[in-house]
């Protein structure tokens, strides 16, 4: 699977749920259910990937204006949403954090959103049989440093006055 069938896949689950990220989690699950296994561990290393990427501290930021608060876990389920949202989206909001203040929907005033990132080895397990033990590892670098210039509690209304003026 190439990066234009990963978000075309995240595309078809937004759509088909109406943009809900709790019904998209289980129209995710359908879809992968029906590609391959070799296509849903190449889908797993491609939210992976995007999910890495997304570890910066401008979008842990906005996950705490969104959502009140975000944790070390919240901003893992945070990521996962983001990629939900689409390659649009998390393209903007990798360039401007700020700008997802755009792009929110009223229902996505939830977004931390624990699954997106089990999803892919989920539907593996439950088409192999196997455990998630044996779920196919990547080789994509596991520990990472924030990246971006860390933030205060503080300092977030100047840093991101869109989305302090919409969530703040």
């Amino acid at each position: 699977m190439d990066q234009a069938g990963f978000w075309s896949i995240i595309d078809k689950s937004r759509e088909a749920a109406g943009g809900d990220p709790y019904e998209q989690l289980e129209t995710l699950g359908e879809l992968l259910s029906e590609i391959s296994p070799d296509e849903v561990v190449s889908f797993d290393y491609h939210l992976s990937a995007y999910h890495a990427r997304a570890y910066h501290w401008d979008l842990w930021g906005a996950a705490y204006i969104i959502g009140g608060g975000c944790s070390d876990d919240g901003f893992m389920d945070f990521r996962g949403w983001l990629i939900s949202r689409g390659e649009k989206v998390y393209e903007a909001a990798l360039s401007n954090a700020d700008s997802l203040a755009g792009f929110v929907e009223d229902h996505d005033g939830e977004c931390q959103v624990e699954g997106y990132q089990y999803i892919a080895s989920q539907v593996w397990e439950e088409m192999t049989g196997k455990s998630h033990d044996d779920f196919p590892a990547h080789d994509l670098p596991n520990e990472q440093e924030v990246a971006g210039k860390p933030w205060e509690e503080e300092e977030l209304d100047a840093r991101f006055p869109e989305l302090t003026e919409r969530f703040g």
